[in-house]
């Protein structure tokens, strides 16, 4: 039988479904493991052990729901760079509505969780391959979306699903990998595709593509390697840890109390009574001529090898040491330079992907709270890099400077100065945008009234 014969017959196993015996644990606790395809049967867990893997694990549902469940470096990977993308929200912008209108769509996004279901469906998306985000209305869900019927008396909320949740009327139909269905089934209920944001995954070669079935990758897919020396270095850890320290004790006539059935249980109460009276009393008492000793197990060599470990699952993954670990940077390395490269993968990867289905949303939105949809709406994402206090209040005392100067040189009006200095946020207080700017004072008046009261 030869190797994608027998991956065709492992995968018709599990659709059959088989149960695979090997735990999870064991499943990412091996780097590789001896095997040949072209001799006994594999199991399903088996064939992840092998360098070449025909069997994907964005496939397993179940291993990677629990991955993400137990494995805490698992939930940073999927959900950091996501809470990252979203840190600050994100400004909207448009010349047809007016700051208060543009706080309460922003409030709105907030309050009703919209935020939150967009950045759950792209944690999905890490995760499994594939999300989405549907679009709930008291209109029938089987029907087209009628976004203009929305107003304010109508019900809408935004829930997040992931590619499991969601099955497509035409499984199984020819060019169903190439075309979006056009009914979802979301458990038991039919749902037209205008009330479905498809979130997609890294997409895979063709070659793999149809085995995932129109989604794309999990963002695990490729860690299985450095994953498993990871998982296998801390089980070796946690096994060496029972064995730190190994008691010696040297009894006389020991091999030759172990000939006989009571020589041997004499000696297991001797040895036990004498690790009570240790543990409990801090003292030993032993005969003249036995002996007692320990030996310490050495670890070195373990903390450079972790080191290594954490260091390729960071750059697998595209996420510095210090976001993925919690690890401080060392020697003359600010880590800075590892934050730009993060922000970059964040910015291309997540905010570029996710930008215009979050804009879609936010024009839902509008359309319940205002009864129209703003045509030149627009949005943009905070700056990911973040200063220190010091560098805020320069940047503030630099822009202040940059507006009082305009104002005064005639560039910018009075009432534009005080819409730029409340939108910066650079003064304690809110400024009326409606009164009348006087006169600014000028310096020689200052100068000429100086110590006069009133």
């Amino acid at each position: 039988m030869g190797q994608l014969e027998q991956g065709e017959e492992i995968l018709n196993e599990k659709d059959g479904g088989q149960e695979v015996s090997n735990s999870l644990t064991e499943l990412f606790t091996s780097l590789t493991r001896g095997g040949n395809l072209g001799g006994s049967q594999l199991s399903q867990t088996d064939t992840q052990y092998l360098n070449l893997r025909y069997y994907l694990i964005s496939n397993d549902r179940n291993l990677l729901s629990w991955m993400y469940m137990e494995h805490g470096i698992v939930q940073t990977l999927v959900d950091q760079p996501v809470d990252d993308a979203f840190r600050e929200g994100f400004k909207l912008k448009t010349n047809l509505l007016d700051p208060d209108q543009i706080r309460e769509l922003e409030l709105y996004m907030e309050k009703d969780r919209v935020t939150e279901c967009i950045k759950t469906s792209l944690k999905w998306v890490r995760l499994y391959g594939g999300g989405a985000i549907i679009i709930m209305t008291d209109q029938k869900p089987d029907t087209e979306l009628n976004i203009e019927s929305l107003d304010e008396s109508s019900c809408l909320e935004f829930r997040s699903a992931d590619l499991w949740e969601l099955v497509g009327d035409k499984l199984g139909t020819e060019g169903y990998y190439n075309v979006e269905p056009d009914f979802y089934n979301f458990y038991g209920q039919r749902i037209h595709k205008s009330r479905v944001y498809r979130l997609e995954g890294k997409q895979a070669p063709s070659f793999l593509k149809r085995r995932l079935r129109g989604w794309g990758m999990s963002e695990l897919e490729k860690l299985v390697r450095s994953i498993n020396q990871y998982m296998k270095n801390q089980n070796v850890i946690f096994e060496l840890m029972d064995e730190a320290k190994v008691d010696i004790y040297q009894i006389e006539g020991f091999n030759s109390a172990l000939m006989t059935k009571n020589g041997t249980d004499s000696l297991s109460k001797r040895i036990q009574l004498a690790n009570q009276m240790k543990n409990f009393q801090n003292a030993l008492t032993m005969d003249t001529r036995d002996a007692y000793s320990q030996k310490q197990m050495n670890f070195t060599g373990l903390s450079e090898l972790l080191k290594q470990i954490r260091e390729g699952i960071a750059a697998d993954l595209k996420m510095p040491v210090t976001k993925l670990f919690g690890i401080s940077s060392a020697g003359f390395n600010s880590g800075e330079d590892d934050i730009e490269n993060y922000n970059s993968m964040i910015e291309s990867e997540i905010r570029s992907k996710i930008k215009f289905i979050v804009l879609d949303v936010v024009n839902i939105v509008c359309q319940k709270l205002f009864g129209f949809i703003p045509e030149d709406l627009d949005l943009e994402f905070p700056e990911l890099r973040m200063m220190s206090t010091e560098q805020e209040e320069i940047v503030k005392t630099n822009q202040y400077n940059r507006i009082i100067s305009s104002y005064q040189s005639g560039l910018i009006s009075g009432q534009e100065a005080k819409q730029s200095l409340n939108q910066g946020s650079l003064l304690p207080i809110m400024i009326d945008e409606d009164e009348e700017v006087e006169a600014p004072i000028q310096g020689d008046f200052i100068a000429k009234n100086k110590g006069v009261d009133g």
